[in-house]
């Protein structure tokens, strides 16, 4: 291979990587943009843009164009406050930006003529973005730390969109968009691949590969139909998952939940569930390094269990079931009457 060619296989080998980590940053981050105009409704270039994240305190900055624009790109998830600044105009500081993933929040700062520093207060949230096409639905932090899920899984959260369900796939739970087969989604964390590939799994994103703790998540994004160009690689559903990150602040939780014999009904035929429990706890832990600069978080959960139900899963009535694999809908004479039909049935 001459040096020609190598010099191009170099550069597309470039420029494939770099494609791939700006993708993977779309999917994780979110955009604030916007036009800054004056009071009679004409652009204002150069004026100072500031991105301030009040969780960590990180900056972003920018300098408005020859049209006034300004687009802050690959921000975090958190809450943010905008200021715009320029000599002989008031400052306007836009507050209670909540940018979640996927996200592009949309500004018109009006700053007013001015000589005495005067400021400019926003509070509210901007309009809703019009341009999107795609049916989508953003779970925050707040949803999903208080949302009921049993097992702690957090798929269990899919089902708050529209159009989104769990169904029995040909190996195990599958998630369904909109009845699409379930290989044909994409599952990422944090703009990794995050599909199943272990067990014999089919190719595509079933499932998610790993339960990863719910306190480690921050929020996830999950896009039922007409994902935008940067997700790629489906042609079902998409669900974009992001962990949490240390702040400025020392924080962390613990919780232990559990399910015990004395608190479960008996079962179908009255007999009590003995030894039954389930025992989950843990805990996350996060905080800053260098202030507003680097952070740590870490999670971690234990699940002990002692599920086992004897009277569920071995024989214990007088006459063994005829049939070893009995139905509802084709054994339904013999189950009513036998009890070991029934629990094989069940």
């Amino acid at each position: 291979m001459n040096f020609y060619c190598r010099s191009l296989l170099f550069l597309f080998l470039i420029g494939a990587i770099c494609g791939i980590c700006f993708g993977q940053t779309q999917i994780t981050t979110g955009v604030i943009q916007g036009t800054v105009l004056d009071p009679s409704g004409a652009v204002i270039p150069g004026a100072d843009v500031v991105a301030s994240n009040l969780d960590t305190g990180a900056q972003a900055t920018q300098q408005t164009d020859t049209d006034g624009r300004f687009v802050l790109l690959s921000l975090p998830p958190g809450r943010y406050s905008v200021t715009v600044s320029k000599a002989g105009f008031g400052k306007f500081v836009q507050k209670g930006l909540e940018l979640t993933v996927g996200q592009a929040i949309s500004l018109r700062p009006t700053m007013k003529v001015s000589s005495q520093g005067e400021t400019v207060e926003v509070v509210g949230t901007p309009p809703i973005d019009t341009s999107k096409t795609e049916s989508r639905t953003t779970l925050t932090q707040r949803t999903v730390s208080i949302t009921p899920i049993l097992g702690r899984h957090f798929e269990g959260l899919l089902a708050l969109t529209p159009g989104v369900s769990i169904v029995q796939g040909p190996d195990g739970d599958e998630i369904n968009f909109a009845g699409q087969r379930g290989i044909f989604n994409n599952i990422s964390l944090d703009g990794g691949d995050y599909n199943n590939g272990f067990f014999g799994e089919q190719v595509g994103g079933q499932r998610a590969a790993i339960d990863i703790t719910l306190d480690a998540v921050k929020e996830f994004q999950v896009v039922a139909t007409g994902a935008t160009a940067e997700f790629g690689r489906s042609a079902g559903g998409v669900v974009n998952v992001v962990t949490k990150s240390g702040t400025d602040q020392l924080h962390g939780s613990l919780f232990h939940f559990q399910r015990l014999e004395a608190l479960t009904a008996n079962t179908s035929d009255d007999k009590p569930l003995k030894d039954f429990h389930r025992e989950q706890f843990g805990g996350t832990i996060g905080g800053p390094i260098i202030q507003h600069k680097m952070f740590y978080f870490g999670a971690v959960e234990q699940i002990f269990e002692n599920l086992t139900r004897p009277n569920l899963s071995t024989h214990l009535g007088p006459t063994a079931c005829p049939v070893q694999a009995p139905t509802v809908t084709a054994n339904s004479g013999i189950i009513g009457s036998n009890t070991d039909c029934q629990r094989l049935a069940l």
